[in-house]
């Protein structure tokens, strides 16, 4: 397993940079998969994804997903929701706009990051994924370790585009990263 530097954005950086020497390698063909990954919703996006660990691991992995979209309607509706509650207490105890939103945000996160192996996970036919991305999140240093990584990603995946980026390639680094974080605590 690979060393992880202390700090949460520390391994964000550097798994970022990772994914960028992979995704932008001579060869490689993620990025001319990712062009169309998109339109499909959760299901092409887990096939990129798949496409994207077996480019990691050197070796095919399987590619079709069962239920893709509702997977990632769950893990992203209990976060949606975790956002609403995180909302929802700031406004119920008066707090200024400012803070339910920071509130909402962390909740966002804190919830997301619960599935953040989940798809890997799916992919490799795991049995129970939600209690193994539990154990790797365990490893990750636990939820308020993996949000400060996962905040770095997400600006990354968010805000890349504004700064001339490109907003597909910054999505799939985002993506391609947790593959290699995924790959790392699975070893």
């Amino acid at each position: 397993m690979a060393e992880y530097p202390r700090s949460p954005w520390s391994r964000g950086i550097e798994l970022l940079t990772r994914a960028a020497h992979l995704y932008d390698a001579p060869g490689s063909t993620l990025a001319h998969e990712a062009r169309s990954a998109w339109r499909g919703g959760f299901a092409s996006s887990a096939t990129w994804m798949a496409h994207a660990l077996a480019q990691v691991r050197g070796r095919p992995v399987p590619t079709a997903l069962p239920h893709a979209g509702r997977w990632g309607a769950l893990k992203y509706g209990c976060a949606l929701l975790a956002a609403l509650c995180g909302w929802g207490l700031a406004v119920g105890l008066g707090l200024p706009h400012a803070i339910g939103l920071g509130l909402a945000v962390l909740a966002f996160y804190a919830a997301e990051v619960q599935g953040l192996f989940l798809f890997p996970l799916l992919m490799d036919g795991v049995e129970h994924p939600w209690r193994s991305g539990r154990a790797l999140l365990r490893r990750a240093g636990g939820t308020s370790h993996a949000v400060g990584t996962v905040l770095m990603l997400a600006g990354v995946m968010l805000l890349g585009g504004l700064v001339g980026r490109g907003w597909v390639r910054c999505w799939c680094l985002g993506c391609l990263a947790v593959v290699h974080w995924y790959e790392d605590l699975r070893a």
